[in-house]
């Protein structure tokens, strides 16, 4: 193995575990403080709960396996645009989470079936806190923006499976409708952001160089 994929295997590495670290802390975060925001519109009355929904809710951490193992076969200067594309989106979410505390009414699921078992399985371990922005929004339409950044030919794919997990959000009861919104945005906000942070450390260490 030459200098420059011991380098590049090293970088790579050192994004992941910053990225596990910080993914980390969300459960340290969701436990009730002082005021909770409650962001229930008339959008949501009239969005049902689908306990199916919840398999495509889950598969957001399938996706972002997928995201990872493309990511690690991209050049260095790619693979770092995209972890740190991840880690704005992670600290932008927390920022809300820390000073903008929401939470979510859940209903109760009372089905027998297994996508019902699963729901109410993830009702027990997910506290209904930090409900905006939507990470798991933000995470998918991340993923989506970052296989075409990547010129994959299955972005389209990706799209169409990030819309299911975007829409099982809410019909899962895990988050209200302006959490989509904001997820949105802050994945929007995070890829440019990162990819701007990106082009101005290479174009600066070129001129160094």
């Amino acid at each position: 193995m030459n200098q420059k994929k011991v380098r590049a295997t090293i970088v790579k590495s050192v994004w992941l575990v910053v990225i596990v670290l910080l993914g980390s802390g969300y459960f340290l975060l969701n436990e009730p403080r002082e005021s909770i925001h409650i962001l229930r519109t008339a959008a949501d009355s009239w969005i049902p709960l689908a306990p199916g929904f919840v398999f495509p809710y889950v598969s957001l951490y399938l996706l972002l396996v997928f995201t990872i193992l493309r990511f690690l076969k991209a050049e260095t200067r790619l693979f770092s645009m995209a972890a740190l594309a991840v880690c704005i989106d992670i600290v932008l979410s927390y920022i809300f989470y820390v000073f903008f505390q929401t939470g979510i009414e859940r209903p109760t699921v009372s089905g027998s079936d297994i996508s019902s078992d699963i729901l109410r399985w993830i009702y027990s371990i997910d506290e209904p806190y930090n409900a905006f922005p939507s990470l798991h929004t933000s995470s998918a339409v991340l993923c989506t923006m970052l296989w075409r950044r990547v010129g994959s030919r299955f972005w389209l794919v990706i799209m169409i499976w990030a819309g299911f997990i975007v829409a099982s959000t809410v019909l899962t009861k895990q988050h209200y409708f302006v959490d989509i919104l904001g997820g949105i945005a802050v994945a929007i906000v995070s890829y440019f952001a990162a990819s701007k942070a990106v082009r101005t450390v290479s174009r600066t260490a070129g001129e160094v160089s």
